[in-house]
């Protein structure tokens, strides 16, 4: 009988730097695909070829995804070192069937999940040069925390010197814009005869970061100050953790940070405002301004 691959059993590595970091998730996907090019056969003497023939000689970029918590404990803060620096790294997916890798990965977007009640988490998603079914895991395995804590968010959102209450919910999203290097080339497009051979993209250039989000707010009696308003010169900070009194902070941290943003109204069953920003500051290192702090 057949041993079928199940994303239940499926355990992520990230290997950076010789180190190979076991990062459980609570989703991943996976995937590469191949560009493929048509050209007419239709000719004088053979008017009836009206399918088109078939060029497939390159792969684009892979792309995955997947989502992991945010712990107390540092067992999974290679992840923001690898979102802020857009490094590149190799991803492995190892089932009991089979180990799947992706080399020359970078993450391209990461998504802070700040919901009511829940723990914190951190969604990736990314690109990758080559997918690899049938890999060997590499790296030295690093140990992890004996304890696994979640963090239960409690927030704490200063907007110009002003504490904002009745907090419905934040948002907070970091972008790597990269762009491969151009691979296809003529020697590369005549020897490529199969997929281990045809053109996989191998290196990338970062070409802009975005981070942004939005902080929704109940309308109230108390929050007048801001509602349809708009600052492109704001200071803004954000903390999404267990809150500061009685131990360290544990939990997102961003700010404080020079920041635009946008007011509006939304008129449901409760009236609320959203407030969409957008850091506009360039800091020298933007670990000191977005911080997983952790044990």
């Amino acid at each position: 009988m057949p041993t079928y691959n199940f994303k239940q059993e499926a355990q992520v590595y990230v290997v950076s730097g010789g180190n190979r970091h076991r990062i459980d998730v609570t989703d991943v996907s996976f995937s590469q695909t191949f560009s493929e090019e048509s050209y007419s056969v239709r000719t004088l003497h053979a008017q009836n070829n009206l399918f088109e023939g078939s060029v497939i000689n390159k792969a684009n970029a892979a792309n995955f995804k997947f989502t992991a918590p945010a712990l107390k404990e540092a067992d999974y803060a290679i992840l923001q070192t690898l979102l802020l620096n857009a490094s590149s790294f190799d991803l492995y997916v190892q089932t009991e069937a089979d180990t799947f890798k992706i080399e020359t990965a970078v993450i391209t977007n990461g998504s802070f999940v700040i919901e009511r009640s829940r723990p914190l988490s951190i969604e990736i998603q990314g690109e990758g040069g080559k997918l690899t079914r049938g890999a060997t895991l590499t790296g030295t395995l690093q140990s992890r925390s004996s304890t696994k804590n979640y963090t239960i968010p409690v927030l704490d959102i200063t907007l110009n010197s002003a504490s904002l209450s009745n907090i419905v919910g934040v948002t907070m999203e970091l972008q790597n814009d990269v762009e491969w290097t151009p691979y296809t080339t003529v020697a590369g497009a005549i020897s490529a005869t199969s997929a281990a051979t045809s053109m996989y993209p191998s290196a990338f250039t970062l070409s802009k970061k975005i981070l942004a989000g939005s902080i929704r707010q109940y309308l109230t009696d108390s929050n007048t100050s801001n509602t349809l308003d708009w600052d492109t010169n704001a200071s803004l900070t954000i903390k999404a953790g267990n809150g500061q009194s009685g131990s360290a902070f544990r939990g997102f941290s961003f700010g404080p940070a020079t920041c635009s943003f946008t007011n509006r109204i939304n008129t449901g069953n409760i009236f609320l405002q959203n407030y969409d920003w957008r850091m506009v500051q360039n800091p020298s290192n933007l670990a000191t301004i977005l911080k997983y702090e952790t044990d």
